[in-house]
């Protein structure tokens, strides 16, 4: 299984004027902080997100590069190798520019033939073409937003000189915040789908067992898992709960809900959004008090209210502020007025 606490990488690449579809620009040249690029006036970086206009390997394939892999990663079993780069056009502010996801690392030569690849025939990373993505709008990310929105491990700065692991947790909330920034991207929106919803795997300790009972999905079931979890160490804790805040309880919260946006009926709004493919209405799943911090009822369905986007986002950046909590009900002041939300019966 992949190790939650080394899930995915944050390396560095050259920052490139033609979102890596094509070679450097002689700006980008004069910009660069890597010697060797700016010497010979060459990155194998430069088409990392070419995907659209150049072909895949045979295995359907394409490769990419960091000079950060140079020396190789000890953990390869992956869900994700993002790529950082410093855009000197705005300050040279920090940006995750895309991902190649369920990658592979070593060393690669592209047999594919094409005149663009006569100067960039190696590569150290790779993944299937549908699971490569560009950012159109990248993720800006700086100290601060790292440790407040738990982009990297607790107590690690963005590396100079090499790369970052991820947690799992770091990997989810920078593809939530790419999600956000692209909205409209179908195929992002469901990589978070796919990566954010993997099952923890049993190796030996009963986690795999406990969250795959399937007691674990249903409403008679979640009193009994949320004792269970309460008496877990706290990594084991940590494992789970991340399987819990994007699996089936909050599923089944959403259905339970009939797919409403509880502060829209709150507010005596439509509460049902629009309707997917499957013709479920569209609603997300909001923890008030945010499972990572453990708390007594942190992962129980009486923690969970449905949201629509909006008023999901709301409630993470909005002038929003908790004013009690019972066992019954939430109580929000959002933008200066008061909202009862009642909570959902276990």
């Amino acid at each position: 299984m992949k190790n939650p606490d080394r899930y995915g990488i944050l390396a560095s690449i050259m920052w490139n004027s033609t979102d890596w579809t094509k070679p450097f620009a002689q700006e980008d040249l004069r910009n660069t902080k890597y010697d060797f690029v700016r010497d010979n006036g060459e990155g194998a970086d430069c088409l990392n997100f070419g995907y659209k206009l150049y072909p895949a390997e045979k295995d359907g394939t394409y490769i990419g590069y960091t000079p950060m892999f140079k020396k190789q990663p000890r953990e390869k079993d992956l869900g994700a190798v993002f790529f950082l780069s410093s855009d000197y056009q705005h300050g040279n502010r920090k940006c995750i520019v895309g991902v190649y996801a369920f990658p592979e690392i070593g060393e690669f030569w592209r047999k594919a033939k094409h005149r663009g690849f006569q100067d960039y025939t190696y590569g150290n990373v790779r993944a299937q073409v549908e699971d490569i993505m560009f950012f159109a709008k990248p993720v800006v990310i700086d100290a601060e937003s790292v440790k407040s929105k738990n982009l990297l491990p607790v107590g690690r700065k963005i590396s100079q000189q090499g790369f970052n692991y991820l947690t799992e947790e770091n990997v989810v909330n920078i593809l939530r915040l790419a999600a956000r920034q692209n909205p409209r991207d179908a195929k992002l929106a469901s990589l978070l789908e796919r990566l954010g919803s993997e099952e923890v795997e049993d190796d030996g300790d009963g986690l795999g067992g406990l969250v795959d009972d399937p007691d674990a999905g249903t409403l008679s079931g979640i009193a009994d898992l949320e004792a269970k979890m309460q008496k877990m160490k706290p990594e084991q804790k940590l494992r789970v709960s991340a399987y819990i805040e994007r699996g089936r309880i909050a599923t089944l919260a959403k259905r339970h809900m009939g797919y409403k946006c509880l502060l829209c009926e709150a507010m005596k709004l439509n509460p049902i959004g629009f309707l997917k493919e499957n013709g479920d209405p569209y609603v997300e799943a909001h923890h008030v008090d945010q499972v990572a911090n453990l708390a007594v009822g942190a992962l129980g369905l009486a923690n969970i209210i449905t949201l629509c986007a909006n008023h999901h986002r709301q409630m993470h950046y909005g002038n929003v502020d908790l004013l009690s909590s019972t066992k019954t009900q939430f109580k929000f002041q959002i933008d200066g007025k008061e909202f009862v939300i009642k909570k959902i019966k276990v």
